[in-house]
C-alpha cells in the first residue's frame, strides 16, 4: 500500500510540475482547500477519498485512474489551452 500511496505522491507533483501550476492553482481548480492539496502531495494524508481523486483528475482533465496508472499521463491540449491565462497571471504577480 506504501508504494502506491508514494507513486500517487509523485504523480501529483509531477503533473503540477508539468503544468507549471503552484499547489494553489491545483487546489483551486480541484476545488478543494489548498491545506488539503499541500497535505495530499507532501505525504501527510495517507488515506485519499476517490472522491479527492476525482476532483483533482477532473482539474487536469484526467480520468482518476489515469493517477493512479504506472505510466505518466499526458496533458491533454485543451487542459494546456484552458490554464494559460493562469501562468499568465502568476507571471505578473512575480510569484
Amino acid at each position: 500500500m506504501q508504494d502506491h500511496h508514494q507513486a500517487l505522491i509523485k504523480r501529483l507533483r509531477e503533473l503540477r510540475e508539468d503544468a507549471a501550476l503552484t499547489q494553489e492553482t491545483v487546489a483551486e481548480l480541484a476545488g478543494i482547500s489548498y491545506k488539503h492539496y499541500q497535505s495530499l502531495e507532501a505525504g501527510r494524508k495517507p488515506d485519499v477519498r476517490l472522491t479527492t481523486l476525482c476532483m483533482i483528475a477532473a482539474a487536469y482533465g484526467l480520468e482518476p485512474w489515469e493517477l493512479l496508472y504506472s505510466q505518466k499521463p499526458v496533458l491533454s491540449p485543451k487542459f494546456q489551452r484552458g490554464t494559460r491565462h493562469l501562468k499568465r497571471k502568476r507571471a505578473k504577480s512575480g510569484s
